[in-house]
């Protein structure tokens, strides 16, 4: 099940499934050639859903349902049995709230604006991914509601997100009707 809310250009989504962020380390992760196609091809075959990739210098993780993970570890284990991918590991109980809109990208320090009010309430983001138009947050489970509600009421009034689409709003009404 998935709580949303659109605000503004905005749309903010609570997943209320655990998820699992499933580590797969390894010293050579970066220069490994199609890394990526050799553990998202198990997981495929085992029609296992991936919600989100991170990867950094020297793992990638996957983020997958939790009621999933078990099945996926084993699916991949061999995988990284094979290869230089030294170890696996696993976290479980994450929630995930995603924030999207076309304002994203022209948004000057918008992640600072997201992650301010949320680092005042103490609450711990574990990652962060992102695509042009949408952030991935994950939290533990218990602190992804409250991420989810604090933005609910923060974003965009905070963020001067309303005047911007106001004033865009405003310019294409004046370029549709001529004035009288």
């Amino acid at each position: 099940m998935i709580f949303y809310k659109v605000i503004g250009m905005l749309t903010i989504k609570n997943y209320k499934r655990p998820i699992a962020a499933i580590s797969i380390a390894g010293e050579r992760s970066r220069l490994t050639p199609a890394v990526l196609i050799k553990f998202m091809e198990p997981l495929s075959k085992n029609k296992i859903q991936i919600y989100a990739i991170s990867t950094g210098e020297k793992e990638i993780i996957l983020f997958v349902d939790q009621a999933e993970s078990d099945k996926a570890v084993i699916a991949l284990t061999e995988i990284a049995s094979e290869s230089s991918f030294e170890n696996i590991e696993v976290r479980r109980g994450l929630g995930m709230v995603t924030v999207s809109g076309p304002e994203l990208v022209n948004t000057p320090g918008i992640l600072n604006k997201l992650t301010q009010p949320i680092a005042k309430a103490k609450i711990n983001i574990v990652n962060i991914t992102t695509a042009f138009d949408s952030i991935i947050f994950f939290f533990d489970m218990e602190d992804s509601e409250k991420a989810f509600k604090i933005w609910e009421n923060y974003v965009p009034e905070k963020m001067g997100m309303i005047k911007k689409t106001t004033e865009k709003i405003k310019k294409a009404i004046k370029r549709i009707i001529p004035r009288i």
